[in-house]
């Protein structure tokens, strides 16, 4: 399985969103919860919201390096679950934001 894998800097905040909507009309069940979690890495989650079949969630990064995270949808008597990781940089080494 490929996992996703997305940029973002340290200390920042950013919000993700997994549509589930394809899959609950392929089941006929819609997502009743979806249930976030850092696998690996330093980060948090908040805001976590659910609205037809399409999840979202806040996610802080608090250091640079890899963060993986796991959303685990609940879909009738089903559970679906997505990984993806996080890229995470120190925007005072990105070279495309200095000044010159």
């Amino acid at each position: 399985m490929k996992v996703q894998s997305w940029p973002q800097y340290s200390e920042e905040a950013t919000t993700y969103t997994l549509d589930w909507g394809v899959k609950a009309g392929v089941i006929g069940a819609n997502v009743s919860a979806v249930l976030w979690s850092v696998e690996g890495g330093s980060a948090s989650i908040s805001s976590e919201a659910l609205a037809s079949n399409v999840a979202s969630a806040l996610i802080t990064t608090n250091t640079t390096g890899c963060v993986l995270i796991k959303a685990k949808a609940t879909l009738g008597t089903q559970t679906d679950v997505h990984f993806f990781k996080i890229k995470v940089s120190d925007p005072a080494n990105d070279q495309s934001l200095k000044m010159y």
